[in-house]
């Protein structure tokens, strides 16, 4: 995977992505599957923004139960089972634990029957062929076993427990860099660090963008009949290049907060436990309510959220302070008193934007935007050739890919052929059985690694794991492991920057591996692997530096 600027800038694209999240990364897949010359850019890095703020869980849509919306559960229920298909190494049963009381819909007989109406509804959730992929069907349990299952725990009118099965991703980093490396193999151009400063029109239709190289400050055009804007929380700001015009707003930010804390407290299950929320009015007066916080179980620790909050003041102006960390810790504490967790626990945050509807005018509590929209500008202000989709859901990004794909298809007037995202494997994919699998490869082991580095690269990169090794094979050195680490390899940096467009130690040490997606990976990881980096880039020792202060920053709190 190249980053070709002299490429972007002389070819003339059927499609161009702006914002490659997870939405603009599997429409990049779809597009370029079906054949269509297809180019896909990020301001940042692919996925560093809100694709990079995760639960990681991939989720059925037994929640949409509460809206009696089927349809959307079904959606769910079938992305959920493609990529488990598609994705084999990365997407994985996760089963899901959840008291009951004994009042109304968080009764026992109310999730027993929401239990049922989810395996009716989910009736081809097992039709694949790998065992370790089967979702039993749920069920309910005595408040006796709830409180074995949840150590500790117990709250006034408990009446007994749900048990489901969902899915999780244990490194969405890599998902989305999978759909990105995929769509490059079939054809498409994919570059980083290259922002869209405007949209170009001739007469009433979008041509491209003026691009410019981040990293360089170099600016140049890329062409392209027809152009998806999905920049997630700035699709407003590109389309505000759009002749100046001041268009609709189609993102009303709000805020969400998910903590990495550096133990489990649930063992193997995830929680969905019911928790306060307070909101102070500008009056002085308050709310004081419940929302349900999900804790998830996640390599040896715990990733607790969602805090959803309306956003104050610019996006480009908003971070995580300390207070809002300890603040919703303390809401955590509240939702389960045992697990007593301290501050010094959260290794890590991640923290993004989501598309809100509005506030609750008697909560205060952000009403979230439910369904994903798919703007087609040549009907909302007559600018052909130009769509704006804003999604709300990891889960489905590849479903909304399709239709996306399928409108532009329509529109071009191109023969394509149908979408085949939803059984082709991605890269790493080409997995029958995971489990046999990992056993396969422990077993062969050409470079004598630690079963649990091979463990590790076949959870992360899959049947890609040779890319990896090769590495590894050739350079004896490369077979070490980073400071601090007890799996990632020397080999999967050189890996990053030679074939999976790092630019930066960030991209190696959040997206690349799993350095430091959980937390400070340390000052002798970040600077074996910075000097790593800089002899494949030719860093001198002052980029060195700063590339080691920027990451560095990442982990303070303000």
């Amino acid at each position: 995977m190249n980053r070709d600027l002299n490429r972007l800038s002389s070819t003339t694209y059927d499609v161009l992505v702006i914002g490659a999240g997870i939405y603009g990364a599997t429409v990049a897949w779809d597009a370029a599957l079906r054949g269509l010359k297809v180019a896909v850019i990020d301001c940042n890095d692919f996925g560093s923004a809100t694709s990079a703020n995760s639960l990681k869980t991939i989720h059925g849509g037994l929640r949409y139960l509460q809206q009696f919306d089927i349809r959307r559960m079904r959606e769910s229920i079938r992305e959920r089972r493609i990529l488990m298909h598609i994705a084999p190494h990365l997407v994985h049963p996760l089963p899901v634990l959840m008291p009951t009381y004994s009042y109304k819909l968080k009764s026992r007989p109310a999730l027993m029957m929401a239990l049922l109406i989810n395996d009716i509804v989910g009736f081809d959730r097992n039709r694949l062929d790998d065992p370790e992929k089967y979702l039993p069907n749920g069920y309910t349990m005595s408040p006796q076993k709830l409180k074995e299952m949840i150590p500790g725990y117990d709250k006034y009118n408990l009446n007994g427990g749900a048990l489901w099965y969902d899915c999780q991703c244990q490194n969405t980093e890599r998902l989305l860099l999978s759909y990105v490396i995929s769509a490059v193999n079939h054809g498409a151009e994919a570059a980083n660090y290259v922002k869209a400063n405007a949209l170009l029109k001739v007469g009433n239709r979008v041509t491209g963008i003026r691009a410019e190289d981040v990293l360089t400050g170099d600016k140049f055009d890329i062409r392209a009949h027809y152009l998806v804007n999905q920049s997630g929380p700035w699709v407003d700001d590109i389309l505000s290049t759009l002749d100046g015009k001041k268009t609709t707003k189609h993102f009303l930010h709000s805020t969400a907060l998910n903590l990495v804390v550096n133990r489990e407290i649930a063992s193997r299950y995830a929680l969905g436990l019911s928790g306060p929320f307070r909101h102070v009015f500008a009056d002085g007066s308050f709310y004081n309510g419940f929302r349900i916080l999900f804790f998830a179980p996640w390599r040896n620790r715990t990733i607790i959220g969602t805090d959803h909050r309306p956003l104050q003041g610019e996006p480009g102006k908003y971070h995580v302070t300390e207070k809002s960390i300890q603040n919703f810790l303390d809401d955590i504490n509240k939702a389960y008193p045992a697990a007593d967790i301290k501050r010094p626990e959260v290794t890590f945050f991640n923290s993004g934007f989501l598309p809100m509807s509005g506030i609750h005018p008697k909560t205060g509590e952000v009403q979230l935007v439910r369904h994903y929209r798919i703007h087609d500008h040549a009907a909302e202000d007559g600018s052909e050739g130009l769509l704006t989709v804003v999604g709300v859901k990891y889960t489905t990004a590849r479903d909304v890919a399709k239709q996306t794909v399928d409108i532009i298809a329509a529109r071009l007037g191109k023969k394509t052929s149908p979408c085949q995202t939803d059984t082709t494997r991605l890269y790493g994919g080409t997995i029958e059985k995971f489990t046999d699998f990992v056993i396969e490869q422990v077993a062969q082991n050409p470079c004598g690694l630690d079963e649990k580095v091979i463990r590790h690269l076949c959870c992360n990169y899959g049947s890609a794991l040779d890319d990896i090794l090769k590495y590894a094979k050739k350079e004896h050195s490369l077979q070490e492991k980073i400071a601090g680490s007890d799996e990632v390899l020397k080999a999967e940096v050189v890996h990053a920057v030679r074939q999976e467009m790092a630019q930066k130690l960030a991209d190696v040490v959040l997206r690349r591996t799993d350095l430091g997606s959980a937390g400070h990976p340390g000052q002798q990881a970040l600077t074996e692997t910075a000097q790593i980096i800089a002899r494949e880039l030719g860093w001198s020792d002052s980029r060195i530096k700063a590339e080691i202060e920027h990451v560095n920053h990442i982990y303070i709190l303000r």
